[in-house]
């Protein structure tokens, strides 16, 4: 279900990436003389934390759509969100990340990304909740019996 569920997570992401085309903060900072808002100064030379971002479009936000969904499936998965787990990263060798509640690694992951000056807060949310929808489909409709009948009812 997980497998199914991020695998939708990626081709709805990437639609909406290139439907809605939406800059990314490094590039709305340093093109803001461009924007015809008078509230807003250029920094061209400005970059993020993580100082290169992917060269897609911002919105929604890949890792809000799949910590949103891989979240949803694992809890209805578990049947409950409170679970123990640690977490390591390629990116920050040596770090640990602890969390008693899936749902806090989600929005942990997921605020990452602002922090990291790769995307805007509506490119999150609205990617949560993509990432929520797509979840709720699979668990509906996926690996669900296709009538009433189980094993014992067949060739009956």
């Amino acid at each position: 279900m997980l497998n199914l569920a991020l695998a939708d997570d990626v081709i709805a992401f990437y639609d909406a990436k290139y439907v809605y085309n939406f800059w990314r903060p490094v590039t709305a900072i340093r093109s803001a003389a461009t924007d015809d808002n008078s509230d807003t100064a250029a920094d061209p030379n400005w970059l993020p934390e993580v100082i290169n971002t992917t060269p897609d479009p911002s919105y929604p936000g890949a890792h809000a759509v799949i910590s949103a969904s891989g979240a949803a499936v694992l809890i209805s998965f578990f049947g409950r969100d409170r679970f123990d787990f640690a977490v390591t990263s390629e990116v920050l060798p040596g770090v640990q990340r602890s969390f008693t509640r899936v749902s806090d690694a989600e929005e942990e992951a997921t605020l990452s990304r602002i922090f990291a000056g790769v995307h805007f807060r509506t490119d999150l949310t609205v990617g949560q909740r993509l990432g929520r929808e797509v979840a709720d489909f699979i668990l509906d409709t996926f690996l669900a019996p296709l009538d009433d009948r189980n094993e014992s009812d067949e060739g009956k």
